[in-house]
């Protein structure tokens, strides 16, 4: 099993030099088609006091500097990518979330930078993670905060036997399989006398995974807490997990657990729903 299509969204307003770098790296890994998007929306700028001809020649000249921003975007791609056949480029004025879900039909595999520090949330130009993660119907990879390469060689995963998590461990296969230790850890919440864990333990020895198992009991604070503590104790480099939620008016309700490790982890961090 492999990854035979990523695809990256590089938000607008981002520094783009590590992003980049760390897709190009993650693509040939896997010599996989990397498809680079980059999607983003003028704000709207109708407010009290502006006439609706002023909100409009606003929204062109953001209409504008967003073009110039993706066509600035392709090139740095190109320049570090020249002899690469296998990139792809797509660039609209649209709702970035919308379009990272569509687009995410022809892909393998999902990947969503975290924010830079100091940047707020702008659903105009950045793809929401929790809405991808919920309607895409692909694995979404947040790489970690630096962004180093992902080198999969100790991968924690989060087991529990629910159908997220099943699915996550199905679509972590390729990096699996690369990984020297990967640690299936269970967080002692209740009694796991009936933990199917040996099951899916025989099933990643079939991938030629090398798993091990680990079951720690619930230290001070919540699950997600103890599994990213877990998972830096042991140099972990990949976390994978089930993500739990579901949409409800379009209001994104998650666990505590997928909630924490969406705004918390370290590490790079695999999830699957």
């Amino acid at each position: 099993m492999t990854f035979k299509s990523i695809l990256v969204h590089l938000d607008i307003e981002a520094r783009a030099e590590r992003r980049i770098a760390f897709a190009l790296q993650l693509a040939g890994r896997f010599d996989a088609e990397l498809n680079c998007a980059c999607f983003a929306d003028p704000t709207f700028a109708l407010a009290m006091g502006r006439s609706a001809a002023l909100a409009v020649n606003i929204m062109r000249r953001d209409a504008a500097a967003i073009e110039a921003r993706q066509r600035d975007l392709h090139e740095q791609i190109m320049q570090n990518a020249p002899f690469r056949t296998h990139v792809e480029w797509f660039a609209e004025i649209t709702d970035p979330t919308t379009t990272i879900i569509k687009r995410a039909r022809c892909a393998d595999l999902v990947v969503l930078f975290r924010l830079d520090k100091g940047h707020a949330y702008d659903s105009h130009r950045t793809a929401d993670q929790g809405a991808v993660l919920l309607s895409a119907g692909r694995p979404l990879l947040i790489p970690s905060p630096t962004m180093n390469a992902l080198v999969p060689r100790t991968v924690v995963v989060a087991w529990k036997d629910t159908r997220e998590t099943r699915r996550s461990i199905a679509d972590a296969i390729p990096l699996l399989q690369q990984a020297e230790d990967v640690v299936l850890l269970s967080v002692r919440e209740t009694d796991y006398d009936n933990d199917p864990a040996e099951d899916i333990m025989h099933y990643l020895i079939r991938y030629n995974v090398r798993a091990r198992r680990l079951i720690e009991p619930l230290r001070l604070g919540s699950t997600g807490e103890a599994i990213i503590d877990i998972a830096t104790e042991l140099q972990a480099d990949l976390i994978v997990a089930g993500g739990y939620g579901h949409s409800r008016f379009r209001e994104r309700i998650f666990g505590g657990v997928t909630q924490h490790l969406l705004q918390h982890c370290p590490q790079h961090l695999l999830l699957s729903n």
